[in-house]
């Protein structure tokens, strides 16, 4: 329902910006937008529709006709209007990720909080690091809870940093439609027009009339926002084309309802802009840039003024160009989803190692039963995780591979994105939440990892050994009494301490070279976790986000 939805918005938005620029009427955009429900749509009944047109847009659109003309028949005529099937979809997927956005990038920020709150306890807490599935070095829970944060932290700019955008270009990218409908409707490109009263200072305005009986006044969502907030009021204000009762409002039967000439010239962009220095927009480029209109007298382009108030209309960015197949924008969101859940992936599956049951260092807050094992608790949520981490890498790879779309509009490119996309945002936004309570919940046992890092009897801070002997024996010495005495600690069962001392015995030349004392210092897994600690303090310095609803948690 939520994709359907989103395409009932997009067509109301197309209407409601297309009045607010004289393009349509204001009746049409009230009677559009009342139909613009989804409990209205039968939505198996528009999917199996969907498969003669290769999209739900067609049948859609039908309905919605059907619908406004029973209560309208003249603003059925502008449902739809200009727009091609492509520009509703692509809209409308847009629209789904901005609104998915917010609750992803919120439990994103969710799990750093609490990952940072681990660190900050933890960040002395040594346990062992693991290489090919090996004891290694030591190594503190603090610093490893310090880079789950940063991955998460990382996965949460780079879905913060996307702007989705608007689609709008007509069947081939041109916005041609738009125009040539609107100069149907009576209005001409500003391009077209004489030159402008006055010095181009001026607030562009309407002349006052009163509204008339009956007449709806549609003004967009946007029509506050910006500078355009003169023009927009006296585009959206007027009646239908030929409504009798205009007469007692100040206008003759017959005109034209929409904005004067120097009123469409501005609606859409910065007011206040004088005649040496262009009005300018700040817009988004396929690529997810930033691009300034009015440099080269864009402005007042029609079909451009058009995008601008639709993407508006529904808080999009503006795109710079119609991107029917320049697919940056989806390929920017499937490969940051893709991150996000790989980055949680990462946590999972160290949470998934780490409470095995013969390691148990770690544990969810609340496991999950098991259908035959009464004892059991699973790991349920990084479970979840880990699962959706499999699945995201392939599902991005289709969205990449429509980039490489045929023509001004493809064919089976754009068609392979919708599955994947909406697949992916199911994915983050469930591995988002997952990830949050599991970070939140998640039990740590010190003591679990003090028994592993004794697991060797020394042999983990090996290197540290070798480090202490090489200015003594030199470093090829050095390495070669390790390699016996390790050796020797495994086969006969005695702590590397004990059979360094051995192998250091044997050689007259190396008696004393190590006191037992130091031995015994050298051996400490918890002397040797190097910059640890510092490692956490410099992580903990990056900002964490504003969670809504929520105290900002800082770690400086």
């Amino acid at each position: 329902m939520a994709f359907l939805q989103a395409m009932l918005d997009a067509e109301a938005a197309l209407t409601r910006a297309q009045a607010a620029l004289g393009q349509a009427p204001g009746a049409a955009a009230g009677a559009v937008a009342g139909v613009a429900r989804a409990e209205l749509y039968d939505v198996r009944d528009l999917a199996v529709r969907a498969r003669a047109g290769g999209n739900p847009v067609i049948p859609l659109v039908a309905e919605m006709t059907a619908a406004v003309a029973r209560t309208d028949p003249e603003a059925a005529a502008y449902v739809h209007r200009g727009a091609t099937s492509q520009d509703i979809l692509d809209t409308a997927a847009m629209l789904v990720a901005a609104r998915a956005l917010p609750l992803i990038l919120a439990d994103l920020g969710r799990t750093a909080t609490a990952l940072g709150r681990l660190a900050t306890a933890h960040r002395d807490t040594p346990m062992p690091a693991r290489t090919l599935t090996q004891h290694a070095v030591p190594t503190t829970f603090g610093l490893k809870a310090a880079g789950w944060r940063a991955l998460t932290l990382d996965a949460h700019d780079r879905l913060a940093s996307l702007r989705p955008p608007a689609q709008l270009g007509g069947a081939g990218g041109t916005l041609a439609a738009f125009a040539a409908l609107a100069e149907g409707f009576g209005v001409r490109s500003a391009a077209g027009q004489p030159p402008r009263p006055g010095d181009g200072t001026e607030q562009a305005t309407a002349p006052a009339r009163s509204q008339a009986p009956g007449e709806r006044s549609v003004t967009g969502a946007g029509a506050e926002r910006g500078g355009d907030t003169a023009a927009v009021a006296s585009a959206t204000a007027g009646p239908t084309r030929t409504d009798p009762a205009a007469d007692a409002g100040g206008r003759t039967p017959g005109e034209v309802s929409g904005p004067t000439p120097d009123a469409l010239g501005r609606a859409g962009v910065t007011a206040g802009a004088t005649a040496d220095t262009p009005a300018r927009a700040s817009v988004t480029t396929a690529a997810g840039s930033t691009t300034t209109a009015g440099a080269t007298g864009t402005d007042d382009d029609l079909g451009v003024r058009l995008v601008a108030r639709f993407a508006d209309e529904l808080g999009l960015a503006e795109p710079a160009l119609p991107w029917h197949t320049l697919r940056t924008p989806v390929a920017d969101l499937g490969a940051a989803l893709a991150f996000a859940v790989g980055a949680l992936g990462k946590v999972a599956a160290d949470v998934l190692v780490l409470s095995r049951t013969e390691i148990g260092e770690v544990a969810e807050g609340s496991g999950g039963g098991s259908s035959a094992m009464p004892h059991k608790s699973n790991p349920v949520r990084a479970t979840l995780v880990a699962a959706a981490a499999r699945q995201a890498p392939g599902l991005a790879a289709t969205l990449l591979g429509s980039l490489a779309a045929e023509d001004e509009r493809p064919a089976g490119a754009w068609h392979a994105e919708w599955q994947p996309l909406r697949e992916l945002l199911r994915l983050a936004g469930g591995a988002a939440r997952e990830a949050a309570e599991l970070a939140e919940g998640l039990r740590v046992f010190p003591r679990r990892m003090d028994e592993h890092l004794a697991l060797t009897d020394g042999l983990i801070v090996s290197e540290r050994i070798a480090a202490a002997l090489a200015p003594l024996v030199g470093r090829s010495r050095a390495k070669e009494l390790l390699t016996v005495a390790s050796r020797r600690a495994r086969e006969e069962g005695v702590a590397l301490a004990e059979a360094l001392a051995g192998a250091l015995a044997e050689e007259p030349e190396l008696a004393g070279v190590l006191s037992e004392a130091r031995l015994r210092e050298l051996t400490d897994p918890a002397r040797y976790t190097g910059s640890a600690a510092a490692l956490v303090d410099r992580a903990l310095r990056r900002a964490e986000p504003d969670i809504p609803g929520s105290p900002q948690t800082g770690h400086a």
